[in-house]
């Protein structure tokens, strides 16, 4: 081990607490799997004095001095949103610093220009937990799939709104699910952006730009949640055969969040829980599908945790990993849902249908036309 990496941790709520706490745990492992050895220079948060399971000395109120730091090599973002957050980001990587975030508010409306500026200063800026929680699907689509070409993505996005809806399915209120999901560390607070869509489709906004390499942000992506979403609705699909699942996909020109009926046999439907389903369609690589737990605690820190080893690596050998290439425009979406048929009995949910993803140009043609 030939260097030792600083190490700035900005928020420390419920992912970054974890991250802290097994920075300073595991740091053994750690250190053996990236062969660099680190410190933790300090922990940003609001207010120093709330007990957090870390120790309280490596607390500051002053972001901003953690960040310029000359000892601080690499910058973990925990506190989200996308204001302070963004600034903090920015400040890092015009310093030279390495980036690695959970922050998809922050990426889907203003990923391409923190790519851009990444780029320009060579600083890494990764982000493996805004996706999809511990599901690599990031690191699939950036290097597994580096050399292909992505026709179509799409899958269970939100565990939010997963947990709600099988509560529901198990008998639960929408209010009483809501709460348990509260309860479980599956939904903040104030669950608004799970719930009417926006999260899921911060994620695909995401995800699309990774995948097509284009300037995708939230605002251009239809969606619409799960809050008008009965029990009685649950029942009546159940026996019709299907499961309602809150639903993101995209082809290189249309896209759509929206609950739809998915057949009980579908992998999306098998979705139990905070669970994720992520399916990818590729030209050479065919379809490939990815599946484990997206909300959670634990399960984000895990995916920052994979981006730090790959950052200390990074740094050590003075390189980035991450070619953050330039997005190309990005054209006007066509609603990706609006051809899917309905069923009489339930005509607010269209009817999942897989051609969506292994035909999408002549859908996007039949959309646009």
């Amino acid at each position: 081990m030939l260097c030792t990496v600083g190490i700035a941790l900005l928020g420390c709520g419920t992912v970054g607490s974890s991250v802290a706490q097994r920075l300073i745990a595991e740091r053994d492992a750690i250190e053996r799997r990236s062969g660099v050895r680190y410190e933790l220079r300090g922990i940003a948060v609001r207010n120093e004095g709330k007990p957090r399971g870390v120790d309280a000395s490596l607390f500051t109120r002053n972001a901003l001095a953690l960040i310029d730091d000359p000892r601080v090599d690499l910058v973990i973002e925990c506190i989200g949103g996308t204001h302070e957050a963004g600034d903090f980001v920015e400040r890092a990587l015009e310093r030279g610093r390495h980036v690695v975030t959970a922050n998809k508010d922050l990426l889907a409306t203003h990923g391409p220009r923190l790519r851009a500026l990444a780029q320009v200063r060579g600083s890494g800026l990764r982000y493996e937990a805004a996706a999809c929680g511990a599901i690599p699907v990031v690191r699939m689509l950036e290097e597994s799939l580096a050399g292909d070409r992505i026709d179509a993505i799409a899958g269970i996005l939100n565990g939010t709104c997963n947990a709600i809806l099988s509560a529901m399915e198990n008998g639960a209120e929408y209010d009483e699910a809501l709460r348990d999901a509260q309860a479980r560390g599956f939904a903040e607070a104030d669950p608004s952006h799970d719930v009417e869509g926006i999260d899921a489709a911060h994620k695909l906004a995401l995800l699309m730009q990774l995948a097509f390499g284009l300037a995708i942000i939230t605002p251009r992506i239809g969606a619409s949640g799960i809050t008008g979403i009965t029990k009685r609705d649950i029942a009546r699909a159940h026996m019709l055969g299907y499961r309602i699942r809150l639903v993101a996909a995209a082809t290189r020109r249309a896209a759509a969040v929206a609950p739809v009926l998915v057949p009980q046999s579908h992998p999306f439907a098998d979705a139990r829980g905070p669970e994720n389903v992520v399916r990818v369609v590729a030209r050479d690589a065919g379809t490939l599908a990815l599946h484990g737990h997206g909300a959670g605690g634990a399960a984000t820190a895990s995916a920052v945790l994979g981006d730090v080893v790959s950052s200390l690596h990074a740094i050590a050998s003075h390189r980035d990993v991450v070619a953050h290439l330039p997005l190309e425009p990005a054209l006007e979406l066509a609603p990706l849902f609006a051809d899917l048929p309905r069923l009489p009995e339930l005509p607010r949910y269209p009817r999942w249908d897989d051609s969506i993803l292994e035909a999408p140009v002549s859908l996007e043609q039949r959309a646009l036309s």
